[in-house]
């Protein structure tokens, strides 16, 4: 009998053990987050691509009937003064210090309450060439994804950071 090749076929069934596992857990973890992850995908995607109704119409729907239009035209206003939605990209946390926060919210009529949700983030670089933060918080829990808030983070960690900070949020919100 050859025990070489019956190790070796031992430590391959093994390494095959192991990885069937680490892809169902991996599976596991990430299923519930599919729908949730796509629809943060292509809300980026269309702020990326300047498809501003589309973006808006991915937030949760409220009762009145300008609010896809009143969204639609918040997030141009944010990219006009910005220019910085084609950098966005994921990050894992928010940088720690003070930041002046913007947000658009869901729909102003909105009746739902939405217990638990989940928070995505990003950076990009705006035209000033200073970073931007983002959280996209967005439906959990077995509902259908939609974005719940869009929040823009400015940092202000001193005198200059927390003058740009209010210029852009009085500019945007103009």
């Amino acid at each position: 009998m050859d025990w070489d090749l019956l190790r070796m076929k031992f430590k391959l069934f093994s390494l095959y053990t192991i990885m069937l596992c680490a892809s169902v857990a991996s599976n596991a973890a990430t299923n519930g987050d599919v729908s949730t992850t796509a629809v943060a995908n292509k809300f980026v995607d269309a702020l990326q691509h300047q498809r501003y109704r589309d973006a808006a119409a991915m937030f949760a729907p409220g009762e009145g009937a300008g609010d896809i239009a009143t969204t639609e035209h918040t997030l141009r206003r944010i990219d006009d003064s910005l220019a910085g939605f084609s950098s966005m990209h994921p990050i894992d946390a928010l940088p720690d210090g003070k930041s002046i926060k913007l947000e658009v919210a869901a729909h102003q009529n909105r009746t739902m309450k939405v217990p638990k949700f989940v928070q995505l983030r990003y950076v990009s670089t705006a035209g000033d060439g200073e970073p931007v933060f983002y959280e996209l918080n967005l439906t959990a829990d077995g509902v259908p994804a939609q974005i719940l808030s869009f929040g823009l983070h400015f940092p202000a960690t001193d005198t200059q950071s927390l003058k740009r900070a209010n210029q852009l949020v009085t500019t945007i919100n103009r």
